[in-house]
């Protein structure tokens, strides 16, 4: 594998979320044409029955995904995700969503110091967290808390939560930086 071809795989696996070329060539600092033909490589790549990856693509957008075949064991690792206890990690995430949503998770990772893709994931799936499409960004999304999670705490809103202001304006600072 060449290594344009690790670049856009590592990309679209950090990722989760579909890209278009374009996007991936400036990522990869590479012209679309080689971007295109590394896309190509990965496909075949990925075609074969050992795999259980591959990558889709709708347009100009592509993304990573796991094979329908392994449904069953995706199934089972959600399933126990959904049944385990919060862990501090997700927790942190659920608190920084809850605070500062809609809020990209560009921006978490940033406050984090960390990839938040699996937990992120994790607080979609319990239904704590959804994601809406970014205003402004094509193919972004932002995170923001479920009504369901603010009926359990007990909130209307989330600028009832304590110290809501406080958090505010540690987001206005993120956002400046």
């Amino acid at each position: 594998m060449n290594n344009l071809e690790q670049k856009i795989e590592a990309i679209l696996f950090i990722s989760g979320d579909p890209i278009n070329i374009k996007k991936l060539a400036k990522l990869s600092e590479a012209v679309e044409k080689d971007v295109a033909e590394a896309l190509s490589s990965l496909k075949e790549k990925y075609s074969s029955p050992s795999c259980g990856i591959y990558i889709i693509e709708h347009g100009s957008d592509f993304q990573l995904v796991t094979k329908p075949e392994i449904s069953p064991i995706i199934k089972k690792i959600v399933k126990e995700e959904t049944n385990e206890i919060l862990t501090p990690a997700i927790l942190e995430t659920l608190s920084l969503v809850t605070y500062l949503g809609p809020i990209s998770k560009s921006s978490l990772e940033y406050i984090r110091g960390v990839n938040s893709s699996f937990t992120l994931r994790s607080l979609l799936i319990r239904g704590l967290a959804e994601r809406i499409p970014h205003p402004e960004k094509k193919n972004s999304f932002l995170y923001r808390p479920t009504s369901d999670l603010l009926k359990f705490l007990g909130v209307s809103s989330k600028e009832d939560l304590p110290e809501f202001k406080k958090y505010q304006e540690l987001k206005e600072t993120i956002e400046n930086e």
